[in-house]
């Protein structure tokens, strides 16, 4: 008992030069544990980001595909920014058009004005809502020549090229993706 109560008398603490080393180590220590929380925090936010653009991507490739099966064209022609699907049944026409629009803006905002993908002018639904900007997207028809469909010649069969760039904006950064698909009609 003698022993433990001379320790707590005692005065001894640690010289200067012992407290500097063990603050440089800690301070060294701690500034790698940040980086590494740092990049971590940063991967997974690009992982993020990055999914989403796959997701809306894959989203827009399925509404395409799905309206090219479910219409059911026996043509396709191309137009200036899309696809025109005509369906001839029995003398009756039909058509259906896939575009990449710009949307409307008020006059201020003109100069960074975003892309969407309309298919014949339907209002979005909020659960397939696009938050990318799809600028420099585009939609050609091909025929089995390997020759673009015309508009006085539309194509009966061939492949759809579809090249998809998706850009999102967040956090002062700009992430871009480029999805490049090819199916036949």
């Amino acid at each position: 008992m003698r022993r433990f109560a001379n320790c707590l008398k005692n005065q001894q603490g640690f010289t200067l030069i012992e407290m500097i080393a063990a603050i440089t180590l800690f301070a060294m220590v701690a500034g790698m544990i940040s980086m590494v929380m740092m990049f971590g925090f940063r991967s997974y936010h690009k992982i993020t980001i990055e999914n989403s653009l796959r997701e809306e991507a894959d989203l827009i490739m399925s509404s395409i595909i799905n309206e090219l099966y479910v219409f059911g064209p026996t043509r396709v022609e191309n137009t200036i920014d899309g696809l025109n699907l005509i369906k001839d049944i029995d003398g009756v026409i039909s058509s259906r058009t896939i575009q990449f629009v710009k949307e409307e803006v008020s006059a201020e905002g003109k100069e960074n004005i975003p892309t969407k993908l309309t298919i014949n002018s339907t209002i979005n639904d909020p659960r397939t809502s696009i938050q990318s900007d799809l600028t420099g997207s585009t939609i050609v028809s091909t025929n089995s020549n390997g020759m673009d469909c015309k508009l006085d010649a539309p194509c009966g069969s061939g492949l759809v090229d579809i090249k998809l760039l998706l850009t999102q904006h967040y956090d002062g950064r700009t992430y871009d993706m480029e999805m490049v698909s090819k199916f036949g009609f």
